[in-house]
C-alpha cells in the first residue's frame, strides 16, 4: 500500500491519533483472525508519485469506482490496474500514480499467516510480482460487482465481510506461526531468527517451511520488514540524526541502512527526504 498510509496505520496501532483524513473499521468477530482491519483513507494527492511498501501484511486495495485506474511503476516498467490491486511480499521500487481523481481508497488488511490459505494462493505467488489486480487472486467478480454498485462503505466492507467468510475453512488457523509472527511484530524486526526459534519451541526447518507456505515469505525476510518499516517511521523524527536511526532499529551502521533502503526505494534516505515523495 502506499507507505504514507502504512506509516499512519502503524502509528495508530502504538496509540497515536487519527489524522483527520483517515479511519479505521475493525473486522467483525467471524473475521478477526484473517483481517487486521478496514482503512479509508481521504488524501490521496492525486497524480504524484506514491512510494507502494508492504510490510508483511497483505493488502486489497480497492478504488470508490470499478473504471478507476492506476499506474503501477515497479523498477522502470508500467502497468496500468482498474479498480484496485493486491500486494505482499518483499516489494522493491514499487511507485503508483492515480492518473484521474479519487476521493478516497479503501484498504482491506490481512493477517499475514492467513491471506494465502484464503485465497487460495501458491506461497510464491507474490515472490516475482508484488502488485496483482483482483482478478488474479480470483475474487468472486460478483462479490465485486456489489462492492462497486453501493456508495456506502459501510455496505462494501458488510459485501466483502460476506464473502470473506465464505472463504473460511475449518483448518485455518495456525496457532504457533500467529505466535511466531506476533513475536517478530513486538520486536520490530529487532530479533534474530534463533530467538524467535527459542522462544517459540520450534526447529529452522519448522519455522522456515511454515512461514513459506502460510506468508510466502521466509522468517528472515518478514523479520527484515518489520525493521525496516520502523526505520521508516523514525526516520520521520529524526531525519538529521540518520546514523542514530539505522542503530536504534538493529541496523549494524549507517552503510547497512543505506543499503536497504536504496533496495527498496532507489533513493538514498536524503534524496527520499530532499524529494517530492509523500512521506
Amino acid at each position: 500500500m502506499p507507505i504514507n498510509f502504512l506509516k499512519e496505520i502503524i502509528q495508530q496501532k502504538k496509540g497515536l491519533p487519527y489524522g483527520g483524513y483517515w479511519m479505521r473499521k475493525s473486522p467483525s468477530e467471524e473475521c478477526i483472525d484473517y483481517i487486521e482491519g478496514y482503512y479509508l483513507f481521504y488524501d490521496i494527492q492525486n497524480k504524484a508519485d506514491h512510494w507502494i511498501f508492504n510490510d508483511g501484511f497483505p493488502a486489497i486495495i480497492l478504488f470508490p469506482d470499478k473504471s478507476n485506474k492506476a499506474c503501477i511503476n515497479t523498477d522502470g516498467k508500467e502497468d496500468i490496474i482498474k479498480s484496485g490491486w493486491v500486494d505482499a511480499g518483499v516489494m522493491k521500487k514499487v511507485y503508483a500514480r492515480y492518473p484521474e481523481d479519487l476521493d478516497y481508497i479503501l484498504i482491506i488488511r490481512f493477517k499475514p499467516e492467513y491471506f494465502h490459505k484464503l485465497f487460495n494462493l501458491h506461497p510464491s505467488f507474490f515472490k516475482y510480482n508484488n502488485v496483482r489486480t483482483l482478478a488474479d487472486i480470483n475474487f468472486d467478480p460478483e462479490f465485486l460487482d456489489k462492492v462497486f454498485s453501493t456508495d456506502s462503505i459501510d455496505d462494501k466492507i458488510d459485501i466483502i465481510e460476506s464473502y470473506i467468510k465464505s472463504l473460511i475453512k475449518v483448518n485455518t488457523r495456525t496457532g504457533l506461526l500467529n505466535s511466531a509472527v506476533e513475536l517478530i511484530n513486538q520486536a520490530k524486526g529487532q530479533i534474530s531468527v534463533a530467538d524467535v526459534i527459542r522462544e517459540i519451541g520450534v526447529n529452522y526447518k519448522w519455522l522456515e517451511r511454515n512461514f513459506f507456505k502460510h506468508l510466502g515469505l521466509t522468517p528472515k525476510e518478514y523479520i527484515q520488514l518489520q525493521r525496516f518499516i520502523s526505520a521508516y517511521i523514525n526516520l520521520h523524527a529524526e531525519p538529521d540524526d540518520l546514523l542514530n536511526v539505522a542503530i536504534a532499529n538493529g541496523y549494524y551502521d549507517y552503510n547497512h541502512f543505506l543499503k536497504e533502503f536504496k533496495d527498496f526505494t532507489g533513493k538514498t534516505p536524503v534524496e527520499y527526504i530532499s524529494g517530492k515523495e509523500a512521506l
